[in-house]
């Protein structure tokens, strides 16, 4: 291969690296243990535990969109419009944060448990 073509599809090949990083949303974790988690109320403690669990039913819907549209992108734009394939989401954001919201649950639950809630 010239000079030039090799410059060409280096040029080629990391645009397309950058095109695929913009594919899924980055998850925003939240903290399983925090300091404050001790000073916490049984009301406190079913609070928070009572809105992570909403959070994890609005994820749940929300995973499920994000699977639907890659199968979508896989099937039917990955034949008809290749490049398309580049804004697959293999982040799985909600499936991270869904996570991280259950072991937060855990967590409260056991301080609960401490305290006699």
């Amino acid at each position: 291969m010239s000079k030039k073509l090799q410059t060409i599809v280096a040029a080629m090949t990391v645009s397309l690296a950058f095109l695929s990083a913009c594919g899924g949303e980055v998850p925003k974790l939240v903290q399983v243990v925090r300091p404050t988690d001790s000073d916490m109320s049984c009301m406190d403690l079913l609070r928070e535990t009572g809105e992570n669990d909403l959070e994890i039913a609005r994820l749940v819907d929300r995973d499920d969109q994000v699977h639907r549209r890659n199968i979508h992108y896989t099937v039917v734009d990955g034949v008809m419009f290749p490049p398309a394939m580049l804004t697959l989401d293999f982040r799985d954001q909600p499936a991270k944060e869904m996570n991280v919201l259950r072991a937060r649950n855990q967590r409260l639950i056991k301080l609960a448990d401490m305290k006699g809630c």
